[in-house]
This record gives structure tokens, C-alpha cells and sequence, in this order.
């Protein structure tokens, strides 16, 4: 497998030509994309026409010159639809890039196409597309995760190098665990959000999944970084997240300290990935590395803080979708309210409608005290638990899912992605990292979790652990 830094190399020295490389991706996309269903629109047409155009040049400057991407397609692209796989935006224009999409066209990519996801972000199985079901490449019968689950499958399946996806709670990294790769969620604040349809704004943040950690730190070097247009995107300096990651040794494992929280002990865990998460605890301290337990007693309270916050906020930004002023309207509204009640009811799914209900219950005036502003008291517990913790270790390292993977129609527990939430919650970067595939051939993972904004360092050590985790990266799916 060539990695995406490789590749940039070779296509910038001419030694490879981007129009191959794009051709390459199509025709893995048309021979498995029909059992997978990672696509939501493809751009064939306009993607060899772009991969052409930078054969033809002479000096070829960007940092992911000519280089093949997926978008969740909830990632806005001017002049381009955007559903967010959902039937109320079928019809929706782009008309304007979102920071990322500007960073990446000034960097070279080339867009294949819009991946699929769960309606509105609201899943973990994306099942819930208005469209189509996105099935797992390593067992077509089972859930790739969510929401980012069709950016997921399109990179394990080899349909593209790597694609961007958006992450509220385990988003990128509980598909990219179910997948086999790669999935990093950023610190808040360290990628703009700007273009990005909001799911619930104070977790939300666009992040990367790849073959590599190196990929996805590449990735990470483009769009990071400051923008005036999100109030929440830090003015930090250019990083190079790539800096010696090639070179970076194992031994970099003997200085590290890790905390494994003693709740892990609290939940139900599938025997293989309790038994493979072991392995890899043993592993690293054959490296040397220093395993400690931390206590962060606010973790048992992640689930339901995640509900009541994450559907507070859902209520709030699905507000704007009234059938007026873009979107989906209904033929069938009689007055102006039944209009609003009809194109909503009409056009949105089941989990949306649900989390809608639940976040305007929690806001009412009699409940907000109640429900949402004691969930948030709890979340600065959570924050400044997870503060101390980092005060012990230098990363918390957990499963990345506490359960494999399911059937299409069966449910994950509540509690599967706890571990994975709970960086959403404090606003700190983590990242999944295959580490090993189960008697039945489903690949699983393992996450690291920093302090905010230690992405640079949490790359390094992601990367340390790939090299010694033994997975087969160069191992795709059989379709």
C-alpha cells in the first residue's frame, strides 16, 4: 500500500500520474460499491477532468496535489448538493466551501465524491440515510457505525486513500474502529466547523480517517487552523503533524504514561476486545511504557449527559429547518404552522423527530434547571476529572467501542461508545488505531485521548503504537 505522502511525492515528481491514481479509485468504486453503498454522489466527469489539469502542470505546489478524498455529505461544497442524507435538503445547493473544502482545493485534492451517513449526523449504524444503508466491507451483513460510517467504508474498502468526516459523539472514530483504520476527532477548536451543517455545536468537529496515522495527520496539516468565520477555531500557528512521524521510534514508548480508568471494569465488554485490548496493554509495556489506573468517577454519567446536551442543541439548530427559507416543503400545509409541522413531519426521519422531541422537552422553562443546566454543572465535573487525570498520565487509552459490531436492526448499548463520547463532552482530541482482527475476521480498535490541543503529541503516539500493534494495514476486505 502506497501511503498518501508517498503518493504525493510520486505524482509530484511526475512518476505517477494523478488520472491514474483517480482512475484507480473509480474502478474499485464500481466493482464494490454496489455491496457497500459508501456513495452518496460520485464526480467522475469533473474529478479526471481536475486529475488532468494537474498532470498538465509544471509546478506542482500543494500539499495534497492531485490526491483522491472522500466528503460526509454533510460538508458543504459550492455549487454542489449537500443532503446530509436526509429527504428534507434532496434539493439543497451548496453556496459557499466550507473552511475545509477552501483549504483543501487550495491544497490540490481532488473531490470524488459525497459520502453516506446517518440523517443529520444522528446515529451510529448509518441507518438511518433517508437513501441507502452503508454496509461494513469486512462483513457486508453488518453495520459499518456512525454517523461517518460511509467516509469509513469507502477508506477500508480501498475506494479512496482517505476522507473527511464530522464527529459528535464517536462519529468518526467508532466507524473507523468497525472499519479498520484510522479515525481522528480534533481538539475543539483546532479545526473550523464553518460549512459544516450543525448537529449540536458545542461537540461537533470535522476530523479525518485513513489507512495511516501518518494519512490522517497530512490530512490534519491542511485543514487545521485558524478561521474568523468560527468563533470557536483557536488562531494557533501552522503545525506540519507529519513531523517525524516516519522516523519517530518505539522508543519514544519507554517516556509514556498511560491511564487506563478503573470504570472500565464497570461495563460489559466483548470478550475478544477485552482480550485483544489486553494484548495490547502487554505490548506496550514490553516497550516500556507505564500503565497507570486513573479514577474519573464522572464517566458513568457520559451516556445521559451526552442525551440531554446533544438533544438541547439538536432542538436548537434543526430549528432553522422550517420548510421556508430552504428545504424540503410540503404541498400539503394549509396555514403557515401546519406548514412548518407538515415539511418537518414529511421529511425528517424517526431518530431526528425523536431527538428533537427530547432536546425541546429538556428546554422547556420548567425543565431547563431540571435537566439541561445540571447536565452541564456535570460536564465541567467530567472536564476537570479528565483535568486531573492528566495530571497522573500523559493519555487515556481505552477500547475504542466496548461491542464488535452489529447486524443491520440490531442496537448497540447505550454505553457502547462511552469512552469516545467523553472527548466530545471535554472538547479533547483522540484517535482510534486498528490494533488487531477478531476470530471472526472483523477488525477492532484501540483510542487514545489527550489534553486539549496535544493533537501533535497524540499523533506521535498513535503512530509509536501502530508500528508495534502488529496489524496488517496493507490488508483489505474481500468484495
Amino acid at each position: 500500500m502506497i501511503r498518501v505522502k508517498e503518493l504525493k511525492v510520486k505524482i509530484c515528481s511526475s512518476e505517477k500520474k494523478s488520472i491514474d491514481v483517480v482512475k484507480a479509485c473509480f474502478n474499485r468504486i464500481k466493482k464494490v460499491e454496489p455491496k457497500i453503498k459508501a456513495f452518496l454522489k460520485l464526480n467522475e466527469e469533473n474529478s479526471l477532468k481536475q486529475a488532468e489539469k494537474i498532470d498538465n502542470l509544471n509546478i506542482k505546489k500543494g500539499l495534497l496535489e492531485g490526491i483522491p478524498i472522500g466528503i460526509k455529505d454533510n460538508i458543504m461544497v459550492k455549487g454542489e448538493s449537500m443532503t446530509s442524507a436526509s429527504k428534507y435538503l434532496y434539493n439543497y445547493i451548496s453556496p459557499y466551501d466550507a473552511t475545509v473544502i477552501e483549504k483543501l482545493k487550495s491544497a490540490g485534492a481532488i473531490f470524488i465524491g459525497r459520502t453516506n451517513m446517518d440523517e443529520f449526523a444522528m446515529g451510529g449504524s448509518t441507518e438511518t440515510s433517508a437513501y441507502q444503508k452503508t454496509a461494513n466491507p469486512w462483513n457486508v451483513e453488518f453495520i459499518p457505525g456512525g454517523s461517518s460510517g460511509g467516509s469509513a467504508a469507502a477508506v477500508s474498502a480501498g475506494m479512496v486513500p482517505f476522507a473527511l468526516g464530522s464527529d459528535t459523539g464517536g462519529s468518526i472514530r467508532q466507524p473507523a474502529s468497525f472499519c479498520g483504520i484510522v479515525g481522528y476527532k480534533p481538539s475543539y477548536g483546532l479545526i473550523s466547523r464553518y460549512g459544516a451543517c450543525a448537529l449540536a455545536s458545542s461537540f461537533d468537529q470535522i476530523g479525518t480517517l485513513s489507512k495511516t496515522v501518518i494519512d490522517s495527520a497530512l490530512l490534519t496539516s491542511v485543514i487545521a487552523g485558524k478561521d474568523y468565520r468560527d468563533p470557536v477555531c483557536q488562531p494557533n500557528d501552522w503545525i506540519d503533524y507529519t513531523y517525524d512521524l516516519d522516523s519517530s521510534s518505539v522508543c519514544a514508548l519507554r517516556t509514556i504514561k498511560l491511564g487506563i480508568p478503573k470504570q472500565f471494569r464497570d461495563y460489559k465488554t466483548d470478550f475478544e476486545i477485552a482480550k485483544y485490548f489486553n494484548d495490547a496493554v502487554n505490548k506496550l509495556e514490553l516497550e516500556c511504557s507505564q500503565i497507570i489506573e486513573i479514577d474519573v468517577p464522572a464517566y458513568k454519567y457520559v451516556p445521559a449527559l451526552y442525551k440531554v446536551i446533544m438533544c438541547a442543541e439538536v432542538s436548537a439548530n434543526i430549528a432553522t429547518f422550517d420548510g421556508i427559507r430552504y428545504g424540503y416543503r410540503s404541498p400539503n400545509g394549509k396555514d403557515l404552522n401546519d406548514e412548518y409541522a407538515k415539511s418537518r413531519t414529511e421529511s425528517l426521519g424517526d431518530e431526528v423527530k425523536k431527538r428533537i422531541l427530547f432536546g425541546t422537552y429538556v428546554l422547556e422553562a420548567k425543565n431547563y434547571h431540571k435537566y439541561y443546566n445540571k447536565a452541564q454543572k456535570v460536564r465541567t465535573l467530567l472536564i476537570n476529572q479528565l483535568t486531573d487525570a492528566y495530571k497522573k498520565c500523559d493519555f487515556i487509552f481505552t477500547p475504542a467501542t466496548l461491542q464488535m459490531p452489529v447486524r443491520f436492526g440490531n442496537v448497540l448499548p447505550e454505553e457502547c461508545d462511552i469512552f469516545l463520547i467523553a472527548a466530545n463532552l471535554a472538547g479533547l482530541p483522540g484517535i482510534t488505531v486498528p490494533c488487531s482482527f477478531t476470530s471472526s475476521g472483523m477488525p477492532m480498535g484501540v483510542h487514545f485521548m489527550g489534553p486539549r490541543f496535544s493533537d501533535q503529541k497524540l499523533f506521535k503516539m498513535a503512530s509509536a503504537f501502530e508500528k508495534i500493534s502488529n496489524f496488517n494495514i496493507d490488508k483489505y476486505p474481500i468484495l
